[in-house]
């Protein structure tokens, strides 16, 4: 029996992927256990993921094969709280793996049996302690492979040498101006990654950009940004092989770049993705006036017959982003309300913010639903669903490709403007809202079309409406289009010949590994 030990980072968007990727292999290889760590405040959904991905195959074999856990209890969804605890509970986590130890959930209770210790580690690349650990207890042994849930075209600008469009070495810059200043890297760091000087960006298959484009908005919070990227820097460095879960169809281009710079440093890079659910999950966390968890397909049912196919609008910026400027949020609520557009808004962010009066306004205008958490694939999935107001992160940009729906670009930070830029200007999948930009950078031109925003809510109410009419016109029929073509494409990665599946099989392979 092969164990393969998942280890993920406390944020939806990079985890997310990992429970499919989890539950497709022990669904399709009866020879396989996955043990699988999860932060506690994502664990219900992780499940609800699962389960929807073992469908009824099985279900109950496949979960003895797939020992999803926490091992420690949190309230607060604060993601560095929950990095820390993360890092301080791993090593005797894998210990007991290794000793072939019981393990338990400590928000479920349930008590994992004893098995023989991983056969693999496959770990966030954002998670550089946990790699750490697991070199100390078991050194080469057992091969590490690291798993990058972000846009290729980001990694390399971010991490990347020079001669790729990347920043180089970014810790041992910030080292540099911190002894130049006389303060601590730490004090220094964020303003090193965050800098920008009008430099002209290129990167294999995105349109240049200038390095401020890379930071649109403010942000409603404040993170160490610096300390970050230096872990997933040294994650990718001393791992064994890199596991991508973008898809070759999306950004071929630039995947053949990302490779070339890992053969540089003697590694493989696997390309897995996209890694979307074969069936999508129901499960829904309400906003405070919801009753039940049926409101979303009875609001996506109702909207169908009333509207029609394709007639809806997704908002959702992820499980970490959300505007620094609600009234801009509220202009585009106020347009699609004007327009006559049935949407539906998640707010999953813990730094979202609501108001009482939004909801109200949402919920008497017979237009809208609000929900903290939602089946983000299921409504993608439905006919109702027309487009897909999104940040632009991995997860939501590869879903919304694997079901053909078009999109409209609101991105904030991190991989997400260059995939906008990607999604708009290279694939025509999508349109990109630029009056929504914030904080002086985001007010700054965009080197493809010289437009800046104008920083003014009256400006994102006309590019909205803009942007509506055109979904319901000749351009948003062609981006709807070209987006089914691709998901076309990605309905092939993971059958049996399939480029994805094929990827993922020789990286097992190379470490000696077979499952069937």
């Amino acid at each position: 029996m092969t164990h393969i030990f998942f280890s993920a980072f406390p944020a939806w968007g990079h985890l997310r992927a990992l429970c499919i990727l989890a539950a497709r292999l022990v669904k399709e290889n009866k020879n396989l256990t996955v043990t699988l760590l999860l932060p506690p405040n994502h664990l219900k959904k992780a499940v609800a993921e699962i389960t929807a991905e073992f469908g009824g195959e099985s279900s109950e074999n496949n979960w003895k094969r797939l020992r999803a856990f926490s091992p420690f209890k949190l309230e607060s969804e604060h993601p560095l709280e929950l990095v820390q605890l993360m890092v301080a509970c791993y090593p005797t986590v894998y210990q007991q793996l290794l000793n072939s130890q019981s393990i338990t959930c400590s928000i479920t209770g349930d008590v994992f049996d004893s098995i023989l210790p991983p056969d693999m580690v496959i770990l966030d690349f954002f998670a550089h302690p946990q790699l750490l650990a697991t070199r100390e207890a078991t050194g080469t042994k057992i091969p590490i492979a690291v798993f990058v849930c972000a846009h290729a075209a980001t990694i390399l600008r971010t991490l990347g040498p020079e001669h790729y469009g990347g920043r180089g070495d970014l810790n041992a810059k910030i080292e540099a101006e911190a002894a130049r200043r006389g303060i601590t890297p730490l004090e220094v760091g964020d303003s090193v990654y965050s800098h920008t000087d009008g430099t002209i960006i290129k990167i294999a298959g995105i349109p240049d950009m200038y390095d401020w484009e890379y930071f649109p908005q403010l942000l409603p919070f404040d993170l160490p940004v610096s300390q970050i990227m230096i872990q997933a820097y040294r994650g990718l460095r001393d791992s064994d092989v890199i596991i991508s879960g973008s898809a070759q169809d999306f950004e071929p281009e630039t995947l053949e770049a990302f490779k070339s710079w890992f053969t540089e440093w003697n590694k493989k890079v696997y390309v897995v993705g996209p890694l979307i659910p074969s069936k999508p999950t129901t499960f829904v966390i309400p906003s405070n006036d919801a009753q039940n968890t049926g409101l979303v397909e009875t609001f996506l049912d109702k909207a169908l017959a009333e509207h029609g196919r394709l007639s809806t609008v997704l908002l959702s910026f992820g499980s970490l982003f959300w505007p620094h400027e609600q009234g801009y949020l509220e202009e585009v609520i106020e347009a699609l309300i004007e327009k006559k557009f049935p949407f539906i808004v998640s707010y999953a962010s813990p730094f979202a913010k609501i108001s009482d009066d939004l909801l109200e306004r949402v919920q008497s205008s017979g237009y809208g639903l609000i929900a903290r958490w939602l089946p983000q694939l299921y409504v993608l999935n439905h006919p109702a669903t027309g487009w897909f107001i999104t940040h632009s992160g991995q997860n939501g940009v590869l879903e919304a490709l694997g079901t053909g729906v078009p999109m409209i670009c609101w991105p904030f930070e991190a991989d997400q403007p260059a995939a906008a830029a990607h999604l708009s200007e290279n694939l025509k999948v999508a349109f990109e809202l630029l009056e929504v930009r914030t904080g002086e950078r985001g007010l700054k031109p965009l080197l493809r079309n010289g437009r800046q925003a104008k920083g003014t809510r009256e400006a994102v109410g006309i590019e909205i409406r803009d942007v509506l009419d055109a979904c319901r016109g000749e351009k948003g029929a062609e981006l709807r289009k070209n987006a089914q073509a691709i998901k076309a494409k990605f309905d092939k990665t993971w059958q049996a010949d399939g480029i994805s599946r094929k990827d993922f099989n020789a990286c097992l392979e190379q470490y000696g590994i077979h499952l069937s």
